[in-house]
């Protein structure tokens, strides 16, 4: 008698890490159900569940499941007010219901950019989730920065500047620290969290490797696992954020957006790092070799 496949719930898998949690866990034999905001060309997937952070979801799409992981986020908000509406409020709604539900592993992707004291909108976003998901008992992880082929993300958006730019503008001396992330090594972390195999953590969990790397250090490796080079060109923090925000007025589509120059410029300055549960899943270094794998 063949064994009853366990059953995940995933919100935000049309984005870069939701796609790829999915994708760790089909292939780890797991039943994905995914929360998905547009069903496209009106086909029907039983493994597709209709939903939106604007409204609640009904328990019977939560109920006979395993876990729940939740990922997505609205970017297309831009002030605090909607953005608190619909990525906080509907988040905790979600949590509360998969809590009621009876789902017994709930996973809560955060990022590092939240931390008491953390100055942009959606470090702040996350941090109100936050609490709100440890009061519920929530696994809460958070991500450095993540790479891998194909990212998405502020990571996407200096794939592209690198790929395209032969001058690359820098905030200042570019030496802000950044702490990374593979995708692959995400991935891992959370499906050993959501499969029991990691039990005790300390909560939230900052995934991401110890040694950090600064902004131009970043940018160098990414130019030399495409075997090319640039100019940077030092520009004053001010400058560059009166062109994002004139961008995002104007309704220009850009990939970076002023609120994720906030997150690089304002990072956590002490983040708290769980070597031991780390070292149960190695987090790579970044650098050539691992952004080619």
């Amino acid at each position: 008698m063949s064994q009853e496949k366990r059953k995940c719930i995933i919100s935000g898998t049309s984005g870069f890490v939701g796609s790829q949690i999915k994708n760790h866990f089909l292939k780890n034999n797991w039943e994905v159900f995914e929360l998905k905001h547009i069903v496209q060309n009106g086909k029907q997937d039983n493994h597709i569940i209709p939903y939106s952070l604007e409204e609640d979801i009904d328990s019977k799409y939560l109920s006979g499941k395993d876990a729940l992981i939740h990922c997505a986020y609205d970017f297309k908000q831009s002030k605090w007010q909607n953005i608190f509406d619909i990525n906080v409020t509907g988040s905790i709604h979600l949590l509360k219901a998969a809590k009621s539900a009876g789902i017994k592993k709930i996973v809560f992707i955060s990022s590092i950019a939240a931390f008491d004291g953390c100055k942009s909108m959606y470090g702040k976003a996350k941090l109100e989730v936050e609490k709100e998901a440890l009061k519920l008992g929530v696994t809460v992880i958070r991500p450095g920065l993540i790479y891998g082929q194909n990212p998405g993300g502020m990571f996407g958006a200096l794939n592209k500047v690198t790929s395209l730019l032969p001058i690359i503008p820098v905030i200042g001396s570019g030496n802000n620290p950044m702490f990374l992330i593979h995708i692959e090594d995400l991935c891992k972390l959370v499906y050993k969290l959501t499969n029991g195999e990691i039990n005790s953590i300390l909560n939230p969990l900052i995934a991401a490797h110890e040694r950090s790397k600064s902004f131009k250090d970043v940018l160098n490796t990414m130019l030399n696992s495409k075997s090319k080079k640039a100019i940077f060109i030092p520009i004053p923090y001010n400058l560059i954020f009166i062109m994002l925000k004139t961008a995002e007025y104007l309704g220009m589509k850009i990939r970076f957006r002023s609120d994720s120059l906030i997150s690089m410029v304002n990072y956590n300055p002490n983040p708290d790092f769980n070597s031991e549960i780390l070292n149960k899943i190695p987090v790579r270094e970044f650098n050539v070799q691992s952004l080619s794998s």
